[in-house]
C-alpha cells in the first residue's frame, strides 16, 4: 500500500507542466498521408501511432530535445532530433524502401543510426529471427553472423561469439548485467524470448563498454516497446513441435496511458526427450521452463524511470550422464520418450530485478541504473531429495553515466560501473565446485563522440578494477584474495554515404580468471568432466582489428566484416589422457597468445523484377593461430546459411504472407584440440509457412519444419559430442498467435 502511494504521489507531481507536441507523416514521393506508422520517443519509449490522416500526437512530460523515431512497413525508418519546448508542427516524410538497414543501436549507451556507429553491431528483431520457430532463445541468436551455440540438449544453451563463449560473452538485458554461472559449460543462459524485442551483438572486445571479461562479445536484449499512448493489447501464442511432443504457452498484456505505461507476461513450456534421425530418443533430454516479466515505466518532469523484474525457472535433465569407465554411447538412446523429470537433473531460477532513471536538463542527460540479480543453481545427481550441488550467486549491479553535449557534432559519456558478487554454497549440497567467494567491481570511463559531414568518430578510455576473495578452504587450497587491474581503450571511425559504408575500430579488453579457473579440483557431472583448476593463472588481455565494408542501393546489400583479436595469457581446459570415476579429466592451463580471425559476410538481394522475393546468405568463418595448435578446442566450423523468403498478398480474410526456406551448410573441422575428435560437414534445410486470418483480432500461423531431410548430425559444439549423440532429427511444428488492440478511452 506505501509503496502504491508513493507512485500515485510521483504521478501526480509529473503531471505538472506537461508538454504537447503534434505533427503528420507522408510519402515522400505522393505527398499523401501514411497511416500506422510508428512514432517512438527514443529517450522515454513512449510510443504513438498516425491515424487514417497520418496525424499523431503527444502530451506529457518530456526531455527539452529529444529524438523521434519514425518506422512504417516498406518505408525507410527515419529519426530526427525535435526540440519540445519550440513546439512546431512536425511533418514528415517517409521514403519508399525495400530493404531498410538503418536500425538504430542501444547498446553503446548512445543511440545512434547504424550507419553512423564506427562498431559493427548486428542488430536482430527477436520476431525476425523466429522466422523458423527456434525451441530456444540460444538457437535463434545461432542466426546471426558470427554467433554460434554451445548445446546440452535442448534445454541448455550457451552463446558463442567468434570462438569463444563462457566467461568472455556479457549478456545484458536493458542494461542490467546478467550473472548465471557462465563458467559452468552446462549452465544455461538463463532468459526466454518472453518480452524480449530486440538483440543487439558487439563482436569483439567491449571492456570500454561494460568492464572486465568481455574479450568475445556482448549480447545486449532489449525489451518489447510499451503499448501506444492511450491503448491496450493483449498478445496470446502457442507453439507445439512433434520432435519432443513439446510446445509452450505465452502471453504478454501491456497498457499505456498519458502517465504510466506497464506490461506484464509470463510462459509454460514442455519438452519431452528429443527424437533422433534414427527414431530413437535421446535419454534424459527433457526440460520445463516457467517466465514471469512485468515493466512499469512514468515520466517526471524532463525525467524518465522504468521498474523492471523478471524471472525464469528452468528444470533440464542432464543427458550422457554415467559413473562408467567405459562409454557405451547406445546407452543414451531409448526407444521410448518420457516427459517426467528424473536424476540427474539441474534447476535454475534466475532473478533480475532493476530500476533505470534517466534525468534530462537542455544538453545534459544523467542515467542511474541499479539492479540486483540472484542466479539459484541446484543440481541432484545421486539422490531425489538430496542435491548434489547447490549454489546462490548475488549480483548488485550499478551504473552512473552523464552525458554533455558541447554541440550538434561534439559529444562526452562519463560513467561509472561496478558490481559486487557473492557466491555461496549451501549446506544441504553435498558437493562444491567452487568455494564461497566474494568478488567487487569498479570502473570508471569517458568516452567521446564527434560527427564532420560523412565521417563519425568515437574514442574512449577506462580503468577497472577487480577483487576476488574466497571465504573459505577449499579441497586442501586455503583462502586467497587476489586483485586485478587493467586500463582499455577503443577508437574507431565510420565514413558512410547513401550507398556505402565503411567502419574501422581498435578496441582492447581484459578477463581475470574466475574461481572456478583458479581453484576447480572435482567431478563437474553436468559439465561430464572432472576439472583441475590452476592457482597462478594470470588475466587475459586483448586488442581486436574490426573493419566492415558494406555496400548497397535500393535492391541489394553487401557487408564484409573481417577482423583479427589477439588474446594474450588465453586460459583454456585441457582434457588429459585420463579418466576418474567414468568422466574425462581436464585441467587448465594457460597459453602465452592466441590469435583468432576470421570473416563475416552478408548478402542481401531484393530484385526488381521480383518485388515479393528475398534471397539473403551469410557466410561465418573463424581460425585459430597458436604456438600449440592442438590447445583451442571447440572453434566453431565455417557456415554457409542462405534463407529464400518470397511474400505474398493472397486473399483478404485469410491470406497467406509469405513462405520462408532456409539452408545451412556447416563445414568439416578437423582443427581440434588433444583427444578432441573433428566433425564431418552436414547440411541442414528448414522451411516454413506464414498465414495471416485478418479478424477484428488478427490470428497469424506459423507452419514449419526444421531438419526437413531428417540429416544424422553431430553439431562440434554439442556438448553431447562426446558420447556421439546426434542432434534432434525431423521437426514439424505450428505456431499460432492472437493480437487484441485496443485504444483506452480518453476524456
Amino acid at each position: 500500500m506505501k509503496f502504491y502511494t508513493l507512485l500515485m504521489v510521483l504521478l501526480a507531481f509529473s503531471a505538472v507542466s506537461q508538454k504537447q507536441f503534434s505533427g503528420v507523416v507522408k510519402n515522400k514521393e505522393t505527398n499523401s498521408p501514411l497511416s500506422k506508422v510508428v512514432v517512438q520517443i527514443i529517450e522515454t519509449g513512449e510510443s504513438t501511432i498516425t491515424n487514417e490522416l497520418g496525424k499523431f500526437e503527444f502530451l506529457g512530460n518530456f526531455p527539452e530535445l529529444i529524438q523521434l523515431r519514425f518506422t512504417a512497413n516498406g518505408y525507410e525508418s527515419q529519426t530526427l532530433n525535435y526540440l519540445t519546448i519550440s513546439n512546431p508542427k512536425l511533418e514528415v516524410f517517409l521514403n519508399e524502401r525495400h530493404l531498410d538497414l538503418e536500425e538504430i543501436t542501444v547498446s553503446t549507451g548512445i543511440v545512434v543510426q547504424q550507419n553512423k556507429n564506427p562498431f559493427h553491431i548486428e542488430t536482430r528483431k527477436l520476431a525476425d529471427l523466429n522466422g523458423i520457430a527456434s525451441v530456444n532463445i540460444g538457437e535463434a541468436l545461432a542466426k546471426i553472423p558470427g554467433v554460434y551455440q554451445s548445446s546440452l540438449g535442448n534445454g541448455i544453451s550457451k552463446p558463442v561469439i567468434r570462438g569463444l563463449q563462457g566467461m568472455r560473452v556479457v549478456s545484458l538485458l536493458n542494461g542490467l548485467r546478467m550473472e548465471g554461472q557462465q563458467w559452468g559449460g552446462d549452465h544455461g543462459m538463463g532468459i526466454s524470448e518472453v518480452g524480449i524485442g530486440a538483440v543487439e551483438v558487439i563482436k569483439g572486445p567491449a571492456s570500454l563498454l561494460y568492464g572486465a571479461d568481455a574479450l568475445g562479445g556482448v549480447l545486449y536484449y532489449s525489451d518489447e516497446a510499451y503499448a501506444p499512448t492511450n491503448s491496450r493489447s493483449l498478445q496470446l501464442q502457442s507453439f507445439t513441435q512433434t520432435n519432443t511432443m513439446g510446445g509452450a504457452l505465452r502471453f504478454m498484456y501491456k497498457e499505456s496511458n498519458k502517465k504510466v505505461r506497464w506490461m506484464l507476461g509470463g510462459s509454460y513450456t514442455n519438452h519431452a526427450d528429443f527424437q533422433l534421425p534414427n527414431q530413437k530418443f535421446a535419454q534424459n533430454s527433457r526440460f520445463t521452463e516457467s517466465v514471469v516479466k512485468a515493466a512499469l515505466g512514468w515520466n517526471g518532469k524532463n525525467s524518465v524511470h522504468h521498474l523492471r523484474y523478471s524471472f525464469n525457472h528452468l528444470v533440464s535433465g542432464i543427458p550422457g550422464h554415467t559413473h562408467d569407465t567405459i562409454i557405451n554411447p547406445l546407452d543414451f538412446q531409448v526407444l521410448n520418450q518420457l516427459r517426467k523429470q528424473t536424476i540427474p537433473a539441474q534447476f535454475f531460477d534466475n532473478h533480475y530485478l532493476s530500476f533505470e532513471n534517466k534525468w534530462f536538463k537542455a544538453k545534459n542527460e544523467w542515467s542511474l541504473l541499479i539492479g540486483q540479480t540472484l542466479n539459484q543453481l541446484t543440481e541432484y545427481d545421486e539422490k531425489v531429495t538430496i542435491p548434489g550441488i547447490q549454489m546462490n550467486l548475488w549480483n548488485t549491479v550499478y551504473n552512473l553515466k552523464w552525458s554533455h553535449s558541447f554541440s550538434n557534432n561534439f559529444k562526452v559519456i562519463n560513467g561509472f560501473q561496478g558490481m559486487f558478487q557473492n557466491t555461496l554454497n549451501t549446506s544441504k549440497g553435498t558437493e562444491t565446485l567452487i568455494p564461497d567467494a566474494l568478488t567487487l567491481d569498479n570502473g570508471f570511463f569517458s568516452n567521446w563522440v564527434y560527427s564532420l559531414t560523412n565521417w563519425n568518430f568515437q574514442a574512449g578510455l577506462r580503468y577497472d578494477l577487480r577483487l576476488l576473495k574466497t571465504l573459505e578452504e577449499f579441497k586442501g587450497k586455503g583462502e586467497i584474495s587476489r586483485t586485478f587491474g587493467s586500463p582499455n581503450a577503443a577508437i574507431g571511425a565510420v565514413y558512410s554515404k547513401s550507398n556505402f559504408t565503411f567502419r574501422s575500430n581498435l578496441s582492447t579488453g581484459y578477463r581475470a580468471p574466475h574461481s572456478s579457473e583458479l581453484l576447480a579440483n572435482g567431478f563437474h557431472h553436468g559439465a561430464l568432466r572432472f576439472e583441475i583448476g590452476d592457482e597462478n593463472l594470470k588475466p587475459e588481455k586483448a586488442i581486436q582489428l574490426d573493419l566492415t565494408f558494406e555496400l548497397k542501393n535500393e535492391h541489394l546489400v553487401l557487408i564484409i566484416n573481417p577482423y583479427v583479436n589477439s588474446i594474450s595469457n588465453f586460459i583454456y581446459i585441457q582434457p588429459k589422457d585420463s579418466i576418474a570415476n567414468g568422466l574425462p579429466v581436464f585441467e587448465y592451463r594457460q597459453l602465452t597468445n592466441v590469435l583468432f580471425y576470421g570473416t563475416d559476410l552478408g548478402f542481401h538481394y531484393h530484385p526488381h523484377f521480383a518485388h515479393n522475393l528475398h534471397l539473403e546468405s551469410t557466410f561465418s568463418f573463424v581460425q585459430t593461430q597458436t604456438d600449440s595448435d592442438s590447445s583451442i578446442s571447440l572453434l566453431p566450423p565455417s557456415r554457409l546459411a542462405t534463407s529464400l523468403r518470397y511474400t505474398f498478398d493472397w486473399g483478404k480474410k485469410f491470406q497467406l504472407k509469405d513462405v520462408l526456406v532456409q539452408h545451412t551448410f556447416m563445414a568439416a573441422q578437423n582443427r581440434v584440440a588433444f583427444i578432441e575428435t573433428p566433425t564431418p560437414s552436414y547440411h541442414l534445410v528448414n522451411a516454413s509457412l506464414q498465414f495471416l486470418w485478418n479478424l477484428k483480432s488478427p490470428i497469424a500461423f506459423n507452419i514449419g519444419c526444421k531438419n526437413l531431410l531428417n540429416a544424422n548430425f553431430i553439431d562440434h559444439l554439442s556438448r553431447l559430442k562426446n558420447i556421439q549423440m546426434p542432434s534432434p532429427g525431423r521437426n514439424f511444428y505450428l505456431s499460432i498467435q492472437f493480437n487484441i488492440n485496443q485504444n483506452l478511452k480518453t476524456k
